[in-house]
C-alpha cells in the first residue's frame, strides 16, 4: 500500500537500514539510495494530499456553481 500520511514516512525513516563500512562509517552509496527512496515516499504523500485537497476544492466550487443558479 503506499504511504498516505506523516505516519507512513515516521514508519518507513524507522525502518531504515544503512549498509556498514568495515572502516569508516555506513555506506555512501547506499545513504544515498535510502534517501532517494525517502523522497519518493514524501512525493507519493504529497501527491495523495494533493490531489485529497483539489477534490475537496473541486466539490466546493461545483456547490458555489448549483448555489449561484439557484
Amino acid at each position: 500500500m503506499p504511504p498516505k500520511n506523516m505516519d507512513d514516512i515516521a514508519a518507513f525513516i524507522d525502518g531504515m537500514k544503512f549498509k556498514k563500512k568495515t572502516f569508516g562509517g555506513v555506506d555512501e552509496l547506499d545513504v544515498l539510495k535510502q534517501m532517494e527512496a525517502l523522497q519518493q515516499v514524501y512525493r507519493s504523500v504529497y501527491e495523495s494530499q494533493a490531489a485529497y485537497y483539489q477534490a475537496l476544492i473541486d466539490e466546493r466550487d461545483a456547490m458555489i456553481a448549483r448555489l449561484r443558479r439557484g
